[in-house]
């Protein structure tokens, strides 16, 4: 399966109403969504790096209350990919302030996990304190050397905001490499304009070599302000499968193999890809993973995508591997705990009144698993892998899973927010 959309999938909604009621016609499993502030910012700025004037910003925050009133449960936003970077802390206040009118919440992939990684989790923290909206800080980690061993002082920053009174949560997925597209890794000002525009400067030398220098040696915005190592970066999806023999290798082994230096092989494969490419990347510090889990708002995510020739295993082993791993075999959660991160909890920030807790008159979303035996057995070689020790699933009373194996089953549905529509 290529990256993107499955074959002949059909982009047939037009509104956040229309494509939940798409998935009212059954999916595998609930579904809630979020405005994505990037889309808004594109659909009324366009891919301008500039400020929203306010024409522009009415016409966000109209978009935006829209998808509010039609079910969304709150905004996210990419902040380190392009356009949604272009805005600034004004303009995301302002745009919380809707979500908060709305009853939902703000899941902001915020602008850095690298250098800048604590600013720019308290620029986050403020706009929630500003906004009055609450926040749910979507994977929660610290990384690449500049942030070994500073969990503590994100958790110090977290925990200080929320004895002020401001409603944070967090999640976070139990595996160090994360997983995103080449191109993010490119600095804003190179991504300006779109597609066209962005595949224009990469084939221009003089820009070729401006770009390799605030990547490699500065830290472009895209890349969180560190350097990038490229015997860390790992190619694991592509378009054509011409170059399927990159999958799986770094930027750097495919590079030294083609008698080429890393960064021109990451230009001609983006410019030959169209910027499709996806890729692993190895920056994670297993102290500061296993701090964050800890907090007293933590809750665990995936950050999964399904896509892909060798898709990150955290989309098939999240959450067994929280259960498994980091239960049963290391202790660092304890096992009643560790089911409340993985759903009362997260039940709670979505406002779900009669979800997330086995007790009468609650929703029969149930996972029947064995303690001793609930492992992930997704590994970066083999990633679709379902887990071990889960004998069945039920959402909504329907039985999904069956003795390990899917029914076939879609009784899931949208979960739309509680709170739309109000003044």
């Amino acid at each position: 399966m290529e990256n993107d959309d499955p074959p002949g999938f059909d982009w047939n909604w037009r509104s956040v109403g229309e494509y939940l009621d798409r998935l009212d016609r059954g999916i595998a499993v609930n579904a809630a969504y979020l405005v994505p502030q990037g889309s808004v910012r594109m659909l009324a700025v366009g891919w301008a790096d500039r400020p929203a004037t306010g024409p522009e910003l009415d016409a966000m925050r109209t978009l935006l209350a829209t998808g509010l009133a039609e079910g969304a449960a709150g905004m996210s936003a990419g902040l380190t990919y392009t356009p949604g970077m272009y805005a600034d802390t004004a303009e995301l206040v302002e745009l919380c302030r809707v979500v908060a009118s709305h009853g939902g919440f703000f899941s902001p992939h915020h602008r850095s996990y690298g250098a800048g990684a604590l600013e720019a989790f308290a620029e986050m923290v403020g706009v929630s304190r500003d906004s009055g909206c609450p926040l749910h800080l979507a994977h929660a980690t610290m990384n690449f050397s500049v942030n070994a061993g500073r969990a503590p002082d994100l958790l110090r920053l977290l925990d200080d905001a929320l004895d002020e009174g401001c409603d944070i949560s967090l999640d976070t997925y139990p595996y160090l490499p994360g997983a995103t597209y080449l191109s993010a890794l490119l600095p804003s000002w190179a991504t300006e304009g779109g597609l066209t525009d962005t595949l224009t400067r990469l084939s221009d030398v003089d820009t070729r070599e401006r770009i390799r220098a605030e990547i490699e040696d500065t830290g472009s915005d895209g890349a969180h302000g560190v350097p990038i190592d490229w015997a860390g970066i790992e190619i694991n999806g592509v378009r054509d499968q011409s170059r399927a023999h990159l999958v799986g290798r770094s930027v750097a082994e495919s590079a030294r193999e083609a008698g080429t230096t890393p960064a021109e092989l990451y230009f001609d494969v983006l410019i030959a890809e169209r910027l499709g490419t996806s890729c692993l990347m190895h920056v994670g510090h297993e102290d500061n993973v296993r701090a964050i889990m800890r907090h007293r708002t933590h809750t665990g995510g995936s950050d999964g995508l399904l896509v892909g020739d060798r898709p990150h295993p955290r989309a098939w082993g999240t959450f067994p591997r929280y259960l498994g791993h980091y239960v049963r075999e290391l202790g660092v959660l304890e096992l009643a705990d560790c089911v409340a991160h993985l759903t009362g909890r997260a039940a709670r920030r979505l406002r779900l009144a009669d979800r997330g807790l086995v007790r009468e008159g609650y929703a029969a979303d149930l996972v029947l698993f064995d303690p001793a035996t609930i492992a992930d057995r997704a590994s970066f070689e083999e990633p679709r892998q379902a887990a071990a020790g889960i004998e069945q699933v039920f959402v909504n009373g329907v039985a999904t899973i069956d003795e390990g194996r899917p029914t076939g089953s879609l009784p899931g549905h949208s979960l739309r927010n509680p709170g739309r529509g109000r003044p």
